[in-house]
């Protein structure tokens, strides 16, 4: 069943793409031909370019605050239907060729709704564990270090949960966790504590000067890192997205004692910061 809060976003979506899709097409019937097609290029170049460069992004969760951001921000759904309301009224179009591309529009739309839970039933996710180690939730396989760093985040503000329960919040597949679905099971959890939620995009040096522990860090090892040590001999494959937790700074203050769940508790100096962290991360106010 889904859950409560996904559900009301789907309608919601679901809702308001059909509203752009009628509203398109309203529009083209009274529009001539050129902006028609114009249109329709304008929607679709937007659609695709949200899904490779604005989908998914921590940074709307900074202005869509409900757990189900995931959703309500998946603008490529409203884009896709507006396409569809374009297309139907193509001009001097046979109506099976509008009527083909119109459906497929808007399959595309719903697919963009419902990909959360579509990519868990197409890649089921693995059922996780509740392995600690100095504080620090261990990952049981490398598509759950974001749950996995979501419980350190959470144990170390005194919320006892595990990776295993925070897998199902965080919308985690055999593939990894979304990021706004690693938002949404902290927001979760912190909700049912009566604790607020903060994302942050921060300069380290305002990290560092905030002394505010703890803090999930969304990390990165960035491709064509001059330093190769990153690569080969602690395993950071560049590109891929990794999750840890700030714990607070070194005991000499030169750097930050960090909950990684690949490896444990470690320390990072603020040049290992300056290379891997690019300014994103939540914490519970």
């Amino acid at each position: 069943m889904m859950p409560i809060d996904l559900f009301v976003a789907t309608v919601v979506m679901m809702g308001l793409s059909a509203s752009a899709g009628l509203f398109t097409s309203f529009v083209a019937y009274s529009s001539k031909g050129q902006r028609t097609i114009l249109g329709l290029a304008i929607a679709t170049l937007a659609m695709v370019y949200f899904l490779f460069y604005g989908s998914g992004q921590l940074f709307w969760a900074r202005f869509v605050t409900d757990s189900a951001a995931i959703v309500y921000t998946n603008f490529a759904a409203i884009f896709a239907a507006m396409a569809a309301g374009w297309a139907w009224r193509l001009p001097k179009t046979p109506a099976w060729r509008r009527s083909m591309l119109t459906i497929l529009l808007a399959i595309g739309s719903l697919a963009a709704i419902f990909w959360p839970f579509l990519s868990i039933a197409i890649r089921p996710p693995p059922k996780g564990g509740d392995d600690w180690q100095s504080g620090v939730a261990m990952q049981t396989s490398w598509a759950t270090c974001s749950p996995a760093a979501a419980a350190t985040l959470l144990r170390a503000e005194g919320i006892d949960v595990s990776e295993s329960e925070m897998i199902p919040l965080c919308l985690t597949d055999s593939s990894g966790t979304p990021t706004l679905g690693l938002y949404r099971g902290i927001k979760i959890v912190a909700n049912r504590n009566n604790r607020p939620v903060a994302v942050i995009n921060e300069t380290l040096d305002e990290l560092i000067s905030a002394d505010d522990w703890p803090v999930l860090l969304a990390v990165e090892l960035p491709f064509g890192t001059d330093d190769t040590r990153y690569a080969t001999q602690w395993g950071w494959i560049p590109g891929m997205g990794h999750s840890v937790v700030a714990l607070g700074k070194t005991p000499d203050g030169l750097g930050l004692m960090i909950g990684d769940p690949s490896v444990g508790l470690e320390a990072w100096s603020m040049a290992d910061m300056q290379v891997l962290w690019h300014g994103d991360g939540i914490r519970l106010d």
